[in-house]
């Protein structure tokens, strides 16, 4: 085994309003040799399977998952009869689908299932056998919870096999979405031909100079390769500020936004105003994205991805939690944000995805992104190809109907090859090869940083058409 390069410093994409965190990496990372992740599952598709964007075909299917509830009969289990009338338009319009459950007992592991003679069934999440039908778990399932009713690991590991969404919006929030999700955004403007691509960055020796050149330039160069994008444009350097992203968004009215930033997650002190700014972007002079700010700017059906700290929400206990002393700065931030927000999906896009004229699926990290995890210790090269590539030359793809869902799953496989390497890795360390721990740190971060990736929103949205 190569000997990597360890870092003597971790950095992170978060801002507490007073620093961007870095603390020493420990000498000693007994954390990076216990597997923190959820066990990943790949699956394999056979030559004579229908097309994988097609979630209307039976074999492939769309479902809704919801906590399950022994308060109503399992007839009404089956149908969906307490989920929320806007929901139930869904089930109806989506003829078919099933409604899968969830339960504290069945952890990562299983689905339930009900059927119209009574009987249920828990399905392995593992997703054996696909599609609609008795004994099947769908490939699109859309998550209605709120993280503490059904946990981040439950979608962490269906990421594995399927395409996953969630929501937790309720009321007018929720009709909103469903209104606009059940009519396909129609008569809703927002440009694919403009995409927007936003890079705040403060030096080069902070993460942001990193994550600019690893996503928002690897981004931007297969939109500027795209002469049918006429209105794409980048905003970066010294113009990536707040007002000027809000200005872009209301002008361009863009499909497909893309951002790097740090993440707002302070003030540690104070959990109420923490959480009511969790995760929204710090812009070059650390001014904080608010929803007000984006009054002349409608979403409109467009899709926008986020690397910034906690941009997709927090939980109850950062799964990076035992990796620093809780005395540095990284330590207490991890504790502090599980502490004062807990489990939670960030303001930003629920309000988004709320919207009278809602954002069709938002793209975020409920964890850090750390600076290690951007590139190859050895080599040096950019890792997040697979992340570049969905976000443009998928959703793109052909310009036909790609679904957000199965575009991003090239970058929950990736976490499957950097799980694959963690596993190789502990079986050196137990060999006692040279290196092997910290490679084993390295590629636990990695495939963590992109299992920890969500989608908000339902999996089956995609670009709107290009003309």
């Amino acid at each position: 085994m190569t000997k990597i390069d360890r870092p003597a410093k971790l950095s992170i994409n978060a801002w507490t309003g007073a620093k961007a965190p870095v603390q020493d990496l420990p000498a000693q990372t007994p954390w990076a040799t216990r597997e923190n992740l959820i066990p990943y599952r790949q699956f394999l598709a056979a030559p004579d399977e229908p097309d994988e964007r097609d979630w209307m075909h039976p074999d492939v299917g769309w479902g809704l998952v919801l906590r399950d509830n022994d308060s109503i009969s399992i007839p009404d289990r089956v149908v969906g009869a307490d989920a929320p009338e806007p929901l139930r338009q869904l089930l109806q319009k989506r003829a078919g689908a099933p409604v899968l459950r969830w339960r504290p007992e069945l952890q990562q592991n299983y689905l339930r299932r009900y059927y119209a003679d009574g009987l249920g069934q828990d399905l392995s999440t593992a997703a054996v056998s696909v599609g609609v039908g008795r004994g099947c778990i769908p490939r699109y399932l859309l998550i209605y919870a709120t993280p503490k009713d059904i946990p981040w690991a439950v979608q962490y590991a269906l990421n594995a096999s399927c395409y996953v969404g969630r929501l937790d919006l309720v009321g007018d929030s929720l009709a909103h979405y469903v209104n606009a999700l059940i009519n396909d955004w129609a008569e809703q403007d927002s440009d694919p031909r403009a995409p927007l691509v936003w890079s705040a960055v403060h030096d080069q020796t902070d993460i942001t100079y990193l994550m600019s050149g690893a996503v928002c330039e690897k981004v931007w160069r297969n939109l500027d390769a795209n002469d049918d994008l006429i209105g794409r444009r980048w905003i970066n350097g010294g113009d990536a500020t707040i007002l000027n992203l809000a200005n872009a968004l209301a002008e361009k009215k863009p499909a497909l936004i893309v951002t790097t930033s740090h993440g707002m997650t302070g003030p540690l002190h104070d959990g109420a105003l923490m959480s009511a700014q969790l995760g929204a972007p710090v812009d070059i002079d650390y001014a904080t994205l608010d929803a007000q700010l984006l009054a002349a700017w409608s979403p409109s059906g467009a899709i926008w991805y986020s690397n910034a700290c906690c941009a997709a929400g927090a939980d109850s206990k950062s799964r990076y939690e035992d990796l620093m002393p809780a005395d540095g700065d990284v330590g207490a931030l991890l504790r502090g944000v599980a502490k004062g927000a807990g489990a939670m999906i960030s303001p930003l896009p629920r309000y988004l995805l709320g919207h009278e004229r809602p954002l069709r699926a938002f793209v975020g990290h409920v964890e850090p992104t750390f600076d290690w995890t951007l590139q190859d210790p050895d080599t040096k090269q950019i890792t997040t190809m697979a992340l570049s590539g969905a976000l443009t030359t998928r959703l793109y793809r052909r310009y036909e109907r790609n679904p957000v869902g199965w575009a991003l799953h090239k970058v929950y496989e990736e976490a499957g090859h950097f799980f694959a390497g963690f596993q190789q890795a502990i079986k050196d360390v137990n060999s006692w090869v040279p290196g092997a721990p910290d490679s084993a740190l390295y590629r636990q971060l990695s495939a963590m940083d992109r299992q920890t990736t969500v989608i908000l929103g339902d999996p089956t949205v995609s670009m709107p058409k290009v003309a």
